[in-house]
């Protein structure tokens, strides 16, 4: 192409000459010939000519050019349109807003319901205790003045004295069973004697030591049918740690409650307040 453009410069040159030439030929004589008018025609249309051709290669090769960078253009937008449609089928979906409170709502209900479970069990805890409760009343209200009747005959109150110690003793070196069949015989066998509420007292000791606390419970209510017992106040101290045992903490406070209303000089008032004052 660069070829081209020099020789057309060539022949540009030329014909300027040419031109000029003539000019002057004009100028200093007419006589010139048909001929070389005809070769400097011939000339020009060559100029042209080329000049055509080289503004339709130019226009040409400026069109080829667009036309590939177009679609070097169009293919790039193409290949981020396609990298795009990808990028929007690896995304997940993004879940429904309505989908998450309903899980967040079958969390909750499910929470409640077991809620409401072990509001049932306690329910069916507090209702069994409060049965035993009212039953352990109802003995307390149905029980005799006199635990024992001296019907198995009478024991003097020497040998109920000895007897007795024996009972104790027993006790003392842990072998409840024995002591609670010696102070039920002393009981059956003289109920009026001065130790028969020591003897009431200590069965009950004997069934507390055992961790049968509900016998235990009996066993200490019968201590108050005995007249100016002097276990009264023992009796109710050890209620109050008997339903301490069993996990009843409302009638514990209670019993220990009675204790500081009804004995304030016991022995066991100190201990009581301390028992108090941790239910509280």
């Amino acid at each position: 192409m660069i070829n081209k453009f020099s020789h057309l410069f060539f022949i540009t040159g030329i014909s300027m000459g040419l031109l000029c030439s003539c000019g002057s030929s004009r100028k200093g004589s007419e006589t010139q010939t048909t001929d070389q008018q005809s070769d400097s025609q011939k000339e020009l249309d060559e100029i042209e000519s080329l000049l055509g051709v080289g503004a339709e290669k130019n226009k040409s090769d400026t069109k080829q050019t667009q036309k590939q960078q177009t679609g070097k253009k169009d293919e790039t937008l193409g290949l981020l349109d396609a990298k795009d449609v990808a990028m929007q089928q690896d995304q997940p979906a993004a879940k429904p807003q309505n989908t998450e409170l309903e899980k967040q709502v079958k969390d909750l209900k499910s929470q409640l319901d077991k809620k409401d479970v072990m509001i049932n069990d306690l329910k069916s805890q507090l209702k069994q205790q409060s049965e035993q409760i009212y039953q352990l009343e109802s003995q307390k209200q149905a029980a005799p003045k006199v635990a024992y009747s001296a019907s198995q005959g009478a024991v003097d109150y020497g040998e109920y004295e000895t007897r007795y110690e024996e009972a104790l003793s027993s006790f003392n070196s842990h072998n409840y069973q024995d002591a609670i069949e010696s102070f039920e015989s002393l009981l059956a066998s003289r109920a009026n004697h001065s130790l028969a509420d020591n003897a009431q007292f200590w069965i009950g000791e004997c069934h507390y030591a055992l961790e049968q606390y509900k016998k235990a419970i009996i066993d200490f209510e019968k201590v108050f049918t005995f007249p100016n017992s002097n276990k009264m106040d023992a009796a109710q101290f050890k209620l109050g740690l008997c339903y301490l045992r069993l996990g009843d903490k409302s009638k514990a406070q209670e019993e220990f409650q009675r204790l500081v209303d009804q004995y304030p000089r016991s022995e066991y008032l100190r201990m009581t307040q301390q028992h108090l004052q941790e239910l509280r």
